[in-house]
């Protein structure tokens, strides 16, 4: 198969180092879909918007010089170069299959995405009790497409007939999330078809490797983080027995003042010392990781 030949271009993906974003799980359900090889490159945000050609897209993604940014147009761009190999109907088996995939891409991009990333952003980013309205103008919209979505079901496995394909995938990222939330649970399991095409499409073994991947980019970064921070926590100064310390400071255009700080290893529930924001991660490329689109070990 041309994607799995020795010397064939390696594909390259790229997500930020702690996180993978709905749009880069898309892309990587589409490549194990079609059994296609690639390499993953973590890296900090400000990274990847450097090497986008604009600071929209999520996902920078290459083959040999060829550059594509945009997650859905990635998918189509992969289906179509791997038609013969991996999963074969992505794109449909005829024209007229494929006008109707890209009805539903179109559909999914414009009507289902804006809604659905808005709650995904809430649960994975909330903010605090004042986007509650704003969060509830999406629920609400979201309904009515999946309303849309419940009487097309009623006449199909799938979106576009029997068989699985892109209309199909580009749906798994955000849906997840939702899904796996208490807060919006319902909004699938209330409406019988779209609650029995979500069971389906989120069986396929690609999109399980895809789970199982994002689990394994968390846990590493949670191990990295805890390390981080046993070696700032060893390499603190300790000038200072007392309970207490005072520190005084003076500050541009105000009087010296005086806070109580307490010590390293002094734990204390209402500290009155404010809080540092946590530094960004540094502007360059953390690391690479080649995965067979065939398989990959699944992480615990």
């Amino acid at each position: 198969m041309e994607g799995l030949r020795i010397g064939a271009p390696i594909m390259q993906v790229y997500h930020e180092k702690s996180f993978i974003l709905p749009d880069v799980s898309r892309v990587l359900a589409c490549l194990y879909e079609k059994d296609v090889k690639f390499e993953t490159h973590t890296a900090s945000y400000r990274s990847l918007l450097g090497l986008q050609a604009s600071s929209h897209a999520p996902v920078p993604f290459y083959e040999g010089p060829t550059f594509l940014e945009e997650s859905r147009e990635i998918c189509r761009y992969i289906a179509e170069k791997y038609e013969n190999q991996g999963y074969p109907f992505l794109l449909g088996k005829d024209a007229l299959e494929r006008a109707s995939i890209e009805q539903w891409l179109h559909n999914e991009e414009h009507a289902f995405n804006p809604p659905s990333r808005a709650l995904f952003f809430h649960l994975a980013f909330p903010l605090g009790e004042g986007e509650d309205d704003d969060i509830d103008v999406h629920t609400r919209k979201l309904e009515e497409v999946l309303e849309v979505y419940e009487q097309r079901l009623s006449d199909s496995e799938f979106l576009v007939g029997n068989k699985f394909t892109l209309a199909d995938l580009v749906h798994l990222p955000n849906s997840h999330y939702i899904k796996a939330s208490n807060k919006f649970l319902y909004l699938y399991d209330s409406r019988k078809n779209v609650r029995r095409w979500w069971d389906a499409i989120s069986d396929r073994s690609s999109w399980k490797k895809v789970l199982r991947y994002m689990k394994s980019v968390e846990e590493k970064n949670k191990q990295e983080e805890l390390k981080k921070q046993q070696q700032q926590q060893e390499e603190a100064p300790r000038t200072s027995t007392d309970p207490t310390r005072v520190d005084s400071r003076k500050q541009s255009r105000t009087e010296p003042r005086t806070i109580l700080v307490p010590p390293a290893d002094n734990e204390s529930s209402a500290s009155i010392v404010p809080r540092t924001k946590k530094p960004l991660p540094g502007d360059h490329l953390v690391s690479t990781q080649q995965i067979d689109g065939v398989g990959m070990p699944a992480t615990n």
